[in-house]
């Protein structure tokens, strides 16, 4: 695995200004496959006591979110947020937007979460932690030592696919718009209709 993307990679750059995935993209997705996790009687924790249940379902939150994270750098995406130019006298200029629109975009879909707010916070960890780790890497040249995925997070790469700029721009636009919904829809269970999950359910 490592072997393929140093192959792929076409060097290591000297900042990953433009070329990561946008952050709110990274961000719903992992909350939406968190919030659908952990609203969902998986049979898997019947049988654990309460504490374990929620410590199996905060794993699994954030290793969905890091699955996540890694399944939609395979796409052709293009780091569009990171190019805005506002605030280009400040050091990092590309991670304020970033950060300003990431938080935008996180902020509603925790409200929209419902009783599984937690949850969606450790997916969103989990979806968000590589991109971190790569800026750390790349930019703040952090030792090797605490790098945990290097074959991701030391190598930058461009993966457009060739398509044109606004085509991929309204692809990631149309994922995080259904993301969102989906994450509300998942949260709007009527009171009177809604089963407490085993993970949500106190101790009888």
């Amino acid at each position: 695995l490592r072997a393929g993307a140093r192959r792929i990679a076409k060097t290591r750059i000297q900042s990953a200004d433009g070329r990561i995935m946008n952050t709110p993209t990274h961000l719903v997705c992992a909350a939406c496959l968190a919030q659908a996790v952990a609203r969902s009687n998986l049979s898997l924790f019947h049988p654990a006591s309460t504490r374990r249940r929620i410590l199996i379902l905060s794993c699994l939150c954030v290793f969905l979110g890091l699955l996540s994270h890694f399944l939609l750098d395979l796409l052709p995406h293009s780091a569009w947020i990171a190019r805005i130019t506002w605030f280009k006298p400040l050091p990092y200029a590309w991670l304020i937007p970033e950060a300003l629109i990431g938080l935008a975009v996180a902020l509603p879909v925790l409200w929209f979460a419902g009783q599984h707010t937690r949850y969606v916070v450790l997916g969103m960890v989990g979806g968000l932690y590589p991109d971190v780790e790569k800026v750390l890497s790349v930019d703040m040249h952090i030792p090797d030592a605490f790098v945990l995925f290097d074959w991701h997070s030391k190598y930058l790469t461009s993966r457009d696919g060739g398509l044109p700029v606004p085509l991929l721009v309204g692809f990631e636009v149309c994922l995080v718009v259904v993301c969102v919904i989906a994450v509300w829809r998942m949260g709007q269970t009527p009171a009177a209709a809604m089963q407490r999950s085993p993970v949500d359910a106190p101790e009888v």
